[in-house]
């Protein structure tokens, strides 16, 4: 699903991304090696479906507990207002993307 990423840290330890991979039921795996943690969030409802809408509240909460300020999301850009900043296209505030996102839910 994506990907929180501190840039006050470096890229890479060793041969793992220093990230947090996001995945759920259906979109990516449990505990990926390729990053030094992986947060998956189990939901047969999101894998029969096929899209994380039924755990996006936990899924909002984990970002505001770890401390995320923005989302990166250049598919919502191309239709929503707010996702320009820094230059960056498709960069909301965290609270701009999950308003954007609750009406999708």
């Amino acid at each position: 699903m994506g990907q929180i990423i501190d840039t006050s840290k470096p890229k890479k330890i060793g041969d793992r991304y220093n990230y947090i991979l996001i995945t759920y039921s259906g979109c990516g795996s449990e505990n990926d090696p390729s990053y030094n943690l992986t947060k998956h969030f189990s939901s047969q409802e999101a894998e029969q479906e096929g899209w994380a809408g039924p755990i996006m509240n936990d899924i909002f909460q984990f970002l505001r507990d770890q401390g995320v300020t923005h989302v990166q999301d250049g598919e919502l850009a191309y239709e929503y207002e707010g996702g320009n900043q820094e230059d960056f296209h498709g960069l909301f505030t965290l609270d701009r993307w999950i308003e954007i996102i609750s009406k999708l839910i």
